[in-house]
Formats: structure tokens, sequence, C-alpha cells
């Protein structure tokens, strides 16, 4: 039983290799940019509040729609705006990927579990989220990326 266990194994390497080397940067960069869109787009928005001089209905949102509790409305709308516009550039690059990682998975914390219940925003699809982002936290953005490229650029000017 165990040589066959040893002998499937072995055949199932090459399939593994191609996994670990082809597969998992291409899953990585997918989960890095799907979750960078998500938030992007969001923080976009209300920054175009900000450049139309509308950014009183990102302040209201902050404080009528989802409110966080113990911060000031203008304070969160401004934290949220800036967060939901850097840290997603810093996912998507793969520069410094893991904090972009978890800033967003602590921002998904906070609508989901902070923002009173009454306000009906919390949503099972951000637990994907965190699950998503988590993935990257844990085992890095992946070799597509800026973190990995610099890497091997301090790796190679130290060995040299």
């Amino acid at each position: 039983m165990i040589t066959f266990a040893r002998k499937l194994d072995i055949g199932i390497d090459p399939l593994r290799c191609f996994a670990d080397r082809i597969l998992a940067p291409i899953l990585f960069l997918t989960i890095r940019l799907f979750m960078a869109d998500i938030f992007f787009k969001s923080g976009w928005l209300k920054f175009q509040n900000l450049l139309n001089g509308n950014w009183d209905s990102t302040v209201y949102l902050f404080q009528d729609v989802f409110p966080v509790p113990g911060v000031p409305a203008n304070i969160a709308a401004v934290l949220g705006t800036t967060g939901e516009l850097v840290l997603p550039v810093l996912l998507a690059l793969g520069l410094f990927a893991r904090l972009g990682a978890v800033g967003l998975i602590g921002m998904t914390m906070v609508f989901q579990f902070l923002v009173p219940p009454e306000y009906d925003i919390a949503n099972p699809v951000h637990y994907y989220w965190m699950m998503l982002l988590g993935v990257i936290f844990v085992k890095g953005p992946g070799t597509l990326s800026l973190d990995h490229l610099i890497q091997r650029l301090l790796l190679k000017r130290d060995s040299a």
C-alpha cells in the first residue's frame, strides 16, 4: 500500500510543480486584481464626490448609511476613502501586498462587524472577501508582484 501511495505521489509530482510554478502565481494575481477592483471603484466614487464639490454626500454615507461607532463621520470619510484608494493599488501592484491585504481585511471587518445591525450593511460576501484577502496576507502576493521582484533584486545584490 505504501509503495502505491509513493508511486501515486511521484506520478502527480509534475502536476504539483505545474500548479506551484504556473497556476499559483496566476491565481494570486487574479485574487489581488479582483479584490483591488472592488475597493478601488468604491474609493474612486467617493473621490469623485470630492472633485465635484459634493464631499458632503460622502460624509453623509459615514454619518447615516454606515456609521463607524466612535469615529466622527468626516474623519471616517477621509480614512475610508484614502484606504479604498491606496490599499487596492498596493494590492494590485503586489507592493507591500500583505499590508494592503490586511488593511482591506480590517476595513471589511469594520463594516461587517462594527456598523450597527440596523444599518443592514453586513453581507455574507464580505466573508469571501476576507478569505481571499487572507490568502494574500498568509501566502504573500506570489511571483507576479513587485514584492517578489524587489526581493529577488535585493538577494542578487546581497550575494554579489
